[in-house]
């Protein structure tokens, strides 16, 4: 299944909440990390994760190696925030954001960008490991 790169194999169950963290991750210099909102802790995290990943009706998160940046992409059916409202997406990725550092401990400073569903970036795909 599309959850398959998930290391706990988990359902994927979308919603609010709030990441249990377990201290400082660990980055890798060469890939970023791929997180379903609202599900932060290490044991949550894709592994060789692809476009296929992403589904519509979630939000992600992507943790680049470098903690500059963390990208919130946000599906065209997400029921966190009105997918064709520019400023309530940016609201809910800097949520996410929030969530994500106080889980996690790291990406204090890092900076937020918010992408939405056929609106990526091409630096936010030099992320994906597979594609």
């Amino acid at each position: 299944g599309r959850l398959s790169s998930r290391v706990d194999g988990g359902d994927g169950a979308f919603g609010c909440g709030e990441g249990g963290g377990s201290g400082e991750m660990e980055w890798n210099d060469l890939e970023g990390k791929l997180f379903r909102h609202p599900e932060y802790r290490d044991d949550d995290e894709y592994f060789m994760f692809d476009s296929d990943d992403l589904w519509p009706d979630g939000a992600y998160l992507v943790a680049g190696t470098d903690p500059e940046r963390i990208y919130v992409w946000i599906g065209k059916e997400c029921a966190e925030c009105d997918y064709k409202d520019v400023g309530a997406c940016t609201a809910f990725g800097a949520r996410a954001a929030a969530a994500f550092r106080a889980a996690s401990g790291t990406h204090g400073g890092a900076e937020v960008q918010t992408v939405r569903e056929m609106e990526e970036p091409d630096v936010f795909w030099d992320y994906f490991v597979l594609g």
